[in-house]
């Protein structure tokens, strides 16, 4: 009997850690509230700067479409500021992350910004191929003389900003990031 009840608690919790896996995965579930970056007092008085807790540098550029692109226009929005080039591997790799979340945050303050590294591009029309093979969508400023590259001090590709609704960098990555990854920091931005 003893030996039965073992046996049947352990069926028991393999049936619990699956049903809540599968629920999870479902998104019936939710997952562990995100814990949000903290307001920032005095934002006037903060410098500009490349460093947590600086002010975004201003880029102005065109974009991909021939309209021009302002950084300062996407004041009161969350933004993913991504560097990139067509011939990068891993920039590639996150790309359908980055078009996914602009798919489904749209419509929140929520905005995905790729600049290309035009002048590190190796054929001139690399870049409009990459995004129409992609299928992008999201805002792609054109960085065709390296200010912008130079004013952020991109060294590798990719390169990402989190950049809160104030124009405040939260965070910086160098190197490709997960669709988790990037969610999370997006959501975690006031």
């Amino acid at each position: 009997m003893k030996k039965f009840l073992i046996i049947a608690a352990v069926i028991l919790i393999v049936l619990i850690i699956v049903d809540r896996t599968v629920l999870k995965d479902k998104g019936i579930i939710q997952q562990a509230k995100i814990e949000k970056y903290e307001e920032i007092e005095n934002i006037g008085e903060l410098p500009v700067g490349l460093k947590e807790g600086e002010l975004a540098p201003e880029i102005e550029l065109v974009d991909i479409n021939g309209d021009s692109f302002k950084l300062s226009d996407y004041k009161g929005k969350a933004v993913l500021l991504n560097f990139w080039a067509s011939w990068c591997g891993p920039c590639e790799a996150e790309m359908p992350y980055m078009e996914k979340l602009h798919k489904k945050y749209q419509e929140d303050d929520i905005e995905i910004i790729a600049v290309n590294m035009t002048r590190s591009e190796k054929v001139n029309d690399a870049p409009e191929k990459f995004v129409e093979k992609h299928d992008l969508t999201f805002t792609i400023p054109m960085d065709q003389e390296g200010v912008a590259s130079k004013d952020y001090e991109i060294m590798a590709y990719p390169t990402s900003y989190f950049i809160d609704s104030d124009g405040v960098i939260r965070n910086k990555v160098l190197g490709a990031l997960n669709e988790e990854y990037m969610e999370k920091e997006l959501l975690r931005l006031p």
